[in-house]
């Protein structure tokens, strides 16, 4: 891997192609590959098991190898506006994907296309037209007088203030020396059209495209690399703010301030303080988590959707629910499980029984002490999305309660399982009455009993979370389940034992710490996990804290060494 890595920083972007068609395969310790999807919904697997043994059962820690990613769609068309300015449109790319939930894993174990590979050449030429064209705004672009012919010094000026952000780290001698050719070539006559080409070709080349991280020796362990100022300053700014680094990221990068672990922790709390970016972090990444996107493609009924926007409502509550503990109200993690606090307009608030709310954006509001609904479980947009596309389904609820909150490990069904039947012929059963028949098959009775009886429990929502207390057929509704030998009623009940399930707190660091690296966890890392999981919940579970412990710890701040 790392002499993968030093190769793009001598071929530049003459490497484009190779390295973005070839790609690299993510392959973190022993774990390497792709989960698919599982069911309808899109559930795609959150893979693991989470119970953590004890520290002292653990294998001690040593680093993983880091991950090459390109940077995802977000991350591209945030980087090009922070360049550029906000006016900016970004061209079509190629799709992200999400194997183990997350886009920034997909961008580190997948390969592009070639046609991939051409739409990126295709954006960078027009987004730079775009910004050179603009008379009235490129000026801001350059640290030095334009003229026609270009003045040669301008434009290593240029290259070198340019680069330094749009490759988050100084170019090389070598690098710079490149681009002032590249420059001269396209034509020094028009100063504006060789700054515009030079601009082009610098965001076409791997630097720009993919997050390189190659460390450095670390003094105090000789025996790892520690990212060098300008990586753990990428690697802050891209963990909580999704973009480049600021200003004051990269001063703290050139003093070596970076180099430390207080001077980690200090920025870290500066970034955080920055409450729109800090939201946006949280919202990608419990997006993602949750597969919430995927109500973009539910056709719910018209009488309950009549402006085709209750989709997007949907999502917006659950990350104003998580965005409301995690950072506005700081508060336990585990309540999204149990908090009456939600978001509400007027479509979501006639889904869930409440007096009438604004049309438009989303109110806070207050759920029932005697209702069905708490918590994340019970919101529109969880329900909905864990079905078959006619009906609920308890064995996708329940799987998405074992696999994706628990991390638990649900195997595939074996070959020629034959559905659960609805031809309708015989006297009508209850969803309830046929999967107890299909659980009768001792070839399906392992998994389907580790995942019914949690899906059964949310029965009182039918497939787009409306509550209802009857079937269509008019048998009652039992919404009773088990968790693991704990009984209960509702998925309301389920909420409460899943906010004291301490499963649920391993998941969700499990998680945090994919996206932070993406990758998945090496065994040698286990130890890190549950340190984190110690400070957690020594924090009271807050987000901040949990974020502060992530970015202090060996594991974000070391990477593999391959001497031998």
């Amino acid at each position: 891997m790392r002499n993968l890595l030093k190769n793009i920083t001598i071929f530049g972007h003459s490497w484009l192609a190779m390295s973005l068609v070839v790609g690299c395969t993510g392959h973190i310790g022993s774990i390497q590959g792709v989960e698919g999807n599982a069911g309808p919904g899109g559930t795609r697997g959150a893979g693991g098991t989470a119970t953590s043994p004890p520290p002292d059962e653990l294998l001690p820690y040593s680093p993983a190898e880091p991950a090459l990613a390109r940077l995802t769609g977000a991350q591209y068309a945030n980087v090009m506006r922070d360049l550029l300015g906000p006016a900016i449109k970004i061209p079509d790319l190629e799709a992200d994907t999400r194997p183990y939930l997350f886009s920034v894993i997909g961008a580190s174990t997948t390969t592009i296309s070639e046609h991939g590979v051409d739409l990126y050449g295709q954006a960078a030429l027009t987004i730079a037209a775009k910004a050179f064209g603009d008379t009235a705004g490129r000026a801001a672009l350059v640290p030095c007088p334009v003229t026609s012919p270009l003045d040669a010094a301008c434009l290593g000026q240029f290259i070198q203030t340019f680069g330094l952000r749009a490759w988050r780290r100084p170019l090389e001698s070598i690098e710079v020396q490149r681009y002032q050719a590249y420059g001269a070539q396209v034509g020094l006559a028009d100063g504006w059209t060789a700054l515009e080409y030079v601009t082009a070709g610098m965001l076409t080349s791997p630097n720009f495209l993919y997050r390189v991280e190659l460390g450095e020796t670390d003094p105090e362990h000789p025996e790892w690399l520690r990212y060098t100022g300008y990586e753990m300053a990428s690697r802050l700014s891209f963990l909580l703010r999704n973009t480049l680094p600021d200003a004051e990221l990269f001063a703290a990068a050139k003093s070596g301030e970076l180099a430390t672990h207080e001077g980690v922790l200090r920025q870290a709390n500066r970034l955080l303080g920055e409450a729109a970016p800090t939201a946006e972090m949280i919202k990608q990444l419990y997006s993602e988590y949750l597969d919430l996107p995927l109500l973009a493609g539910v056709a719910f009924p018209k009488t309950m959707d009549p402006n085709g926007t209750i989709g997007a409502s949907m999502q917006s509550e659950v990350v104003g629910i998580v965005n409301r503990i995690a950072l506005e109200q700081p508060a336990d993690m585990r309540t999204v499980f149990t908090t009456r606090t939600t978001f509400v307009n007027q479509d979501l608030a006639s889904l869930y029984g409440l007096a009438a709310a604004s049309p438009n954006g989303l109110t806070q509001a207050e759920l029932p002490t005697d209702g069905a609904r708490a918590g994340i479980l019970t919101t529109g947009a969880l329900l909905t999305l864990n079905n078959r596309p006619n009906r609920t389904s308890p064995t996708i609820r329940g799987f998405f309660v074992r696999q994706r909150l628990l991390c638990g490990t649900v195997p595939p069904p074996p070959p020629g399982i034959p559905p659960i039947s609805e031809d309708g012929t015989g006297p009508p059963k209850t969803i309830r009455q046929k999967l107890e028949a299909h659980r009768a098959n001792p070839t399906c009775a392992a998994c389907h009993k580790s995942m019914d009886p949690l899906g059964l429990g949310m029965e009182n929502f039918d497939q787009y979370g409306q509550y209802r207390t009857t079937y269509d057929s008019g048998a009652a509704v039992d919404a009773s389940g088990d968790l693991d030998g704990q009984a209960f009623v509702g998925a309301r009940q389920l909420g409460d034992l899943l906010s004291k399930d301490e499963r649920t707190v391993d998941c969700l660091i499990k998680q945090l710490y994919r996206y932070a690296s993406s990758r998945l966890e090496a065994d040698s890392e286990a130890i890190v996990l549950a340190d984190l999981k110690g400070s957690f919940a020594q924090q009271g579970y807050q987000m901040k804290p949990l974020l502060l412990s992530l970015v202090g710890s060996d594991g974000f701040r070391h990477l593999k060494t391959e001497a031998p």
